[in-house]
Formats: C-alpha cells, structure tokens, sequence
C-alpha cells in the first residue's frame, strides 16, 4: 500500500490461484486470522495519548493472574521493571496485557472498529484481555490499513483498491496523536527482534 495515497498497489491473496490441493482459491489476504502481537504498537500509542505511558515509564513484567487469565511471555521468564519502549521492542506480552487492562479493553476495541475491524466489532462482547495478544480475528487487509496510520502522523484512511477511487482528507480518522505516533515509531525503528538469531 502506497501510504501516501492510500491506494493498494500490490495484492495477492494465495500463491497460485489454480493450486486446488493447497487452498489455492483462499484469499489469505481476505482471510481472518489471529493477529498475533500485531496491535501492540497501536496499545501503547493508545496509552501514551491518555498519558498513562510515556516510552520511559516502568511497567513490572511479573507473574499476574487475572480471574483464571495468568499471560506468558514468549520465552516464560519475567524481566522483572521494564520500560515501556522495552516491553514493545521485545513484544513482552505480560506488561501488554496489564496496559490493556489500564486502558481497557472497549478503548481498543473502539479504536479498531473505527478502523474498519469487522470480525472485532463482531466480536467485542465476547474478547477480553487475550485479545492483545492475538486472541481476536483481523485480517491482513485491516492490519495494514491500521499500520498505516503510524506513516500518517496518526490518521487512518482506508485503503483504496480501485484506480478510479480516490480517497478524500474527511475520511481520515484520527487514532493516534502526531506525538504518540512519533513515539512509537522512534520504538519501533530502533528494534531487534528477540525471536531473529
């Protein structure tokens, strides 16, 4: 997606459309899926917009249990006060399932559904606080809409999959501040992803 303008610009759905033994004619792209720890950075940004984070500020990755809910982080160790912009660059899920908690959860829902989420506005009486982990249905073509907010100072705008369409400044939502977006992007940018060798 062309983040400018909005437009899709490549899109392929399978790997050979004619494959009939292998889901050739499933439009991953289409498809719903988990998200993994994909809504994470649009979590803290959140967060940092109703100032209960700052990149800085500690949170305790420890042992928590919430009402038969007890998150693991991907390797099952606890690292005991790590800063915020640590818990998103090591994609910690324990310090992400207690900020969810602090904002709560119907703030994240909202904000996906004013991005187009079908499958969590479907859902959003049934999700809890696995849903920022992945417990929750989205698909590629939502996550890279609302990604695209974080190379638009924070304003989502739908993709455009037509030539003939063309989108207009109105239908940008705000979802993030230009502050919360710069934020999480200076996070993200400086990444070493814990799972590369």
């Amino acid at each position: 997606m062309d983040n400018n303008t909005h437009r899709v610009i490549s899109y392929i759905g399978s790997a050979d459309f004619k494959d009939t033994l292998d889901g050739g004619q499933v439009n991953g792209a289409a498809s719903v899926r988990q998200p993994g720890s994909t809504l994470k950075p649009l979590l803290y940004g959140l967060c940092i917009d109703e100032g209960l984070l700052t990149p800085k500020m500690m949170i305790t990755d420890v042992a928590v249990n919430y009402e038969g809910y007890a998150p693991e982080n991907y390797d099952r160790k606890f690292n005991g006060y790590v800063s915020m912009e640590y818990a998103l660059e090591h994609s910690l899920n324990i310090p992400a399932v207690k900020t969810l908690k602090a904002l709560g959860k119907d703030k994240l829902i909202q904000e996906l559904g004013s991005c187009d989420f079908r499958q969590i506005k479907k859902d959003q009486k049934k999700l809890g606080l696995s849903m920022i982990l992945g417990g929750c249905g989205a698909t590629l073509e939502e996550m890279t809409g609302l990604y695209s907010i974080f190379a638009n100072e924070g304003k989502y705008v739908p993709p455009v999959y037509t030539l003939s369409a063309s989108p207009s400044s109105p239908t940008a939502r705000s979802i993030l501040s230009r502050e919360a977006t710069f934020m999480i992007n200076e996070t993200l940018s400086k990444v070493n992803r814990p799972d590369f060798p």
